[in-house]
């Protein structure tokens, strides 16, 4: 019979918290340099046609907005460049809107790109209507991405552990 002496056993299982340990803070590091640089979550748009008035809502949760946040907004008319905004911070840690002067009419499409300092961009595109609507419907949100990429990060690392020690 081949029977495993305790100081085998105890290699197994400190074998196994070491890779269990390492998984996991891989998928820490990851994590963090995720969260730390990314896309805006949401980018809706908005078009006043009476006023000529385009109204940006962003999305973009940082902790520090004078160092990590929405630094450009590009916006094209009809697939032209229209308007190119860069920023020197954010507003607001979380969410904030701004406001620009688009002379438009009805069918004309706008599109815009809102785009992070330490990479990352959403883009989204509005048709003008008549009646004012607004584009939420088509709203680029983008809830939970750091989430899900983490715990499939988790998933795999335990489907790894799984695999060795069978």
């Amino acid at each position: 019979m081949n029977r495993k002496k305790p100081e085998d056993q105890k290699q197994v299982i400190s074998s196994k918290y070491l890779t269990i340990l390492f998984i996991g803070l891989f998928a820490l590091v990851t994590f963090h340099s995720i969260a730390s640089a990314h896309s805006p979550s949401t980018l809706t748009a908005t078009y006043n046609l009476d006023i000529q008035e385009l109204r940006i809502s962003i999305s973009h949760q940082v902790q520090d907005p004078i160092i990590h946040y929405i630094f450009r907004v590009q916006i094209k008319k009809n697939g032209a460049d229209y308007n190119t905004s860069v920023y020197s911070s954010q507003p607001d840690p979380n969410r904030f809107s701004y406001t620009y002067r688009v002379n438009a009419i009805a069918g004309d499409t706008i599109e815009v790109t809102a785009s992070c300092i330490q990479g990352g961009s959403k883009t989204t595109q509005y048709i003008i209507t008549q009646d004012n609507t607004d584009n939420t419907g088509n709203d680029t949100s983008t809830p939970g991405f750091e989430l899900i990429i983490l715990l499939g990060a988790i998933i795999a690392g335990i489907k790894i552990v799984q695999k060795k020690h069978t």
